[in-house]
């Protein structure tokens, strides 16, 4: 089972924008493809069922390009409204080249009142609300595909999608050096 670290939860608004980039720096995979894609988004409704079994959550992966190669729910109880923000969350992500959380934490640092006076975007098309995070190809600044959660308070979402990926590199990694 995948947990959220309680220490990050508990802390997360106060990291600054370096230490959230630290936290980011680890959502990388050595390849990415389809077949890849799929594979993550079933380990990741699979943990999020087991971590959060009174809760219901969307799961997305999607490339850059904007097509979906996973999308699927853990539970009844969601609605069309998750999907708009796993729309909104991961447009984010693509367009800025970081997690929706982050820009989130630098509109704060800028003390703008809206996301059109510090980004000129609109948010009605865009948001700044943890859960989207990029995943980047290993050794590039390539970024590949996106993995959104929705569902939880913000900064779970957030954390959750930045565990699930590490973890999953993890298991990647093992597999590829034969050691499971």
């Amino acid at each position: 089972m995948v947990e959220i670290n309680r220490e990050h939860l508990r802390r997360i608004y106060k990291y600054s924008l370096d230490e959230l980039k630290v936290l980011e720096s680890k959502c990388f995979l050595s390849k990415f493809d389809g077949s890849i894609a799929f594979d993550l988004g079933c380990k990741v409704r699979q943990w999020a069922i087991e971590a959060f079994p009174e809760k219901s959550l969307v799961i997305d992966v999607s490339l850059p390009s904007g097509q979906c190669l996973f999308h699927a729910t853990t539970a009844s109880g969601t609605c069309l409204d998750n999907d708009i923000w796993i729309q909104r969350k991961k447009k984010t992500a693509f367009r800025f080249g970081c997690s929706s959380f982050f820009m989130g934490q630098k509109l704060r640092q800028k003390n703008a009142k809206s996301m059109e006076e510090a980004f000129y975007i609109d948010s009605k098309e865009y948001a700044v609300h943890g859960g989207a995070v990029p995943i980047i190809l290993e050794n590039s600044d390539t970024i590949v595909a996106c993995l959104t959660v929705s569902g939880l308070k913000q900064e779970e979402d957030h954390l959750f999608a930045i565990t699930c990926v590490i973890e999953y590199a993890n298991r990647l990694l093992e597999s590829e050096l034969n050691l499971d």
